[in-house]
Formats: structure tokens, sequence, C-alpha cells
């Protein structure tokens, strides 16, 4: 196989890599948005029937960035610099099932790595 040929397969096999990690967050969201609907139409419904209270949520305080609910945008994105992976991806999460910050998602997105 010549240089050319190698170099438009690296190409392709990119190009490839990329579009399955959009598909794949694609799917993410969409999962997590019917998620959060379900959980709203059980909070709706259980809220006539018990004393729980209804903005129960996985706490912030889970996540490496101490006071993360009081942080703004930038201060977040400031802070993630010295996050791993793993870490960035329980923001990423925690960020896109509640306030879904564009700036923080971008920041965070595993396809940022």
């Amino acid at each position: 196989m010549n240089q050319q040929s190698m170099k438009e397969l690296t190409t392709r096999i990119d190009q490839h890599l990329k579009n399955a990690r959009f598909i794949g967050k694609i799917a993410v969201d969409v999962a997590q948005k019917k998620i959060q609907q379900c959980r709203g139409a059980s909070h709706d419904s259980s809220a006539k029937d018990s004393n729980l209270p209804t903005d129960a949520v996985e706490p912030s305080s889970d996540l490496p960035i101490e006071n993360y609910d009081a942080l703004t945008a930038k201060e977040i994105v400031a802070a993630l610099k010295g996050c791993s992976a793993t870490q960035l991806l329980a923001i990423f999460n925690y960020e896109n099932t509640h306030r879904q910050r564009r700036t923080i998602l971008k920041a965070a997105s595993p396809s940022n790595e």
C-alpha cells in the first residue's frame, strides 16, 4: 500500500470515528432527556402521594469541583483543567442533566480528549 493510500485510509477511519462519537453522543443525549421526562412524570404523580422532596437529584458534592452549583460557567471551565478524564465525564453528565450550560458541556466533553 503506497503512502497516498494510507493517508486516504487514515482520513476515512478518522471520519468514521468522529461520526460514531457524534451518533453515540446523540443517543446518550436522547436517552438522558427521556429519563428526565420519566423522572418528571414520576415526580409529578408521586409528589401527591408521599412526603419525599420533589427536587431530589444526585448531589453536586460528588463532583471534583467544590461548590460546583455556586460557580459561574467561566469559573467551572477554569477548574476543569486539573480534572482527570473520569472526573470530566462526571461533570459532563451532571451538567447535561441539570443546567446544560454549553460552555461547560463543550469543555468537559469526552470528545475533547
